[in-house]
């Protein structure tokens, strides 16, 4: 006799254990280590530094990720949250399960080998490695709650260092030995530059909005406002035009928490906008090209895009090897493609989604879009609740930033790059709480014994 499934409502919630219900000090410290790091990644190693044109070019040449100060740092951040996990005495918050990200690394690993400095190559994807699993052993010590607010809290005291640095150093912005003029002034606080100066504050701007929303706590308003002045002075469109619609964007979201028809629409029309800037530019290619290809303005991207065009052409199948075409020395493969002096000192595609497909090929493009929008798309649609809007929502927020971002900067997977960081501190959160949201349980019911008379 067939057997019947019936839905009996959400799986219990088995009662936490009292070791489970407390912050321990335990991940306490665990969120004390995250937060220094990601202040270590924001700052860096060298704040306020100085960008004379003979700088610049000792830096592009000097990027094979061989810095063993940074080495040892990160490899030291993922051995003291491995310590704090073994010394635990609750259950992890957190269990990897995002495979298709472990896939990809594998992969790049993998396409080293055909690098033409596979060493390099290998260097930058361990350099990924460590990042990826100081992020996801924190998650799993402290759980996705304390981990957005440790960034949060480590984007707040950025923006603040940034303020204060203003009045206090000249270093503050971009000096007049810049090659690019239209860079001189424009403020950076301790960043490199004013592109990832705009891009961190942006994101500064939409997590403390939205924390004001949820929390309706005065400062949290204060310091969205703080970073919206400070993206405008940094003068990077990219982000000051992200800025207003991702957080208009994600209070749509966040309206629509109940509804998952609605919120599949949304999705739909961020997937139809990232389709239509790539069929604006194949519509308006010559006028685009003018506007971009002038190295004072949108740093030539169009040009850059060309020399990565030119080796997908002769090289369409495997790219170059993870992190093996711009900057790799004297034997980088984009030189034998460049166009423009300029070219010389560019260290990535401007490109997040060119970046990979010229790196990994088209199956690092495929995992790449599968792990980083297909599996969050399917996530953001369908894990979100009232009860945990205030994480899906500004992490919903954070995705929607960098995914348009990435189709005129290189965020993905870029060494150890603030957005990078931010990217996948908001990927784990999503990940986690969308794991945690309670699911229909469904039970096998047995029919009833039949009661008609046996005949014999």
């Amino acid at each position: 006799m067939a057997s019947t499934w019936h839905r009996t409502g959400h799986a219990p919630t088995l009662p936490a254990s009292p070791a489970a219900g407390q912050d321990s000090r335990i991940t306490l410290v665990a969120q004390i280590f995250y937060f220094v790091f990601l202040m270590m990644v924001f700052i860096g190693q060298q704040p306020f530094a100085s960008r004379t044109q003979d700088e610049l070019v000792a830096m592009a040449q000097d990027n094979d990720g061989s810095d063993l100060f940074k080495q040892a740092l990160f490899i030291g951040f993922a051995l003291l949250l491995t310590f704090v996990q073994i010394l635990r005495k609750h259950p992890v918050k957190y269990r990897f399960s995002f495979w298709p990200l472990a896939i990809m690394l594998a992969w790049f690993l993998v396409t080293c080998s055909w690098g033409v400095d596979p060493f390099v190559s290998f260097k930058r994807v361990m350099q990924q490695l460590i990042v990826i699993y100081i992020t996801f052993c924190a998650l799993a010590l402290m759980g996705p709650d304390r981990l957005f607010a440790a960034l949060r809290s480590a984007l707040i005291v950025s923006l603040l260092i940034c303020w204060i640095s203003l009045p206090l150093t000249s270093s503050a912005f971009h000096p007049p030995t810049e090659s690019d003029k239209a860079l001189i002034g424009a403020w950076r606080g301790f960043f490199f530059h004013k592109n990832i100066a705009g891009a961190v504050m942006a994101l500064t701007f939409i997590v403390c909005g939205n924390a004001w929303i949820d929390k309706r706590k005065w400062y949290y308003g204060l310091f969205a406002l703080m970073a919206f002045v400070f993206v405008i002075g940094t003068k990077s469109k990219t982000s000051l035009a992200l800025c207003f619609g991702m957080l208009a964007i994600s209070n749509i979201y966040r309206a629509l928490s109940d509804n998952t028809q609605k919120r599949s629409i949304l999705l739909l029309l961020l997937g139809f906008g990232m389709v239509g800037f790539l069929a604006l530019y194949i519509a308006y290619q010559p006028m685009v090209e003018r506007l971009f290809a002038d190295p004072t303005s949108f740093t030539g991207r169009v040009s850059i895009w060309q020399v990565v065009f030119d080796y997908l052409g002769d090289h369409p199948f495997l790219g170059a090897g993870f992190g093996g075409f711009w900057q790799v020395g004297t034997h980088s493969p984009a030189h034998d493609y460049l166009n423009q002096q300029f070219q010389m000192l560019t260290a990535h595609s401007h490109n997040g989604y060119l970046e990979i497909l010229v790196t990994t090929g088209p199956l690092g493009l495929v995992m790449l879009l599968l792990s980083f929008i297909a599996l969050p798309a399917w996530w953001f649609l369908s894990g979100a609740t009232r009860e945990n809007q205030h994480l899906m929502v500004p992490a919903f927020a954070v995705w929607t930033f960098v995914l348009y971002q990435n189709l005129l900067e290189t965020s993905f997977f870029d060494k150890d790059r603030q957005v990078w960081v931010i990217f996948l501190a908001a990927i784990a959160t999503a990940h986690a709480t969308f794991k945690a949201k309670p699911r229909p349980q469904w039970n096998r019911r047995q029919p009833l014994p039949s009661t008609e008379p046996t005949h014999g």
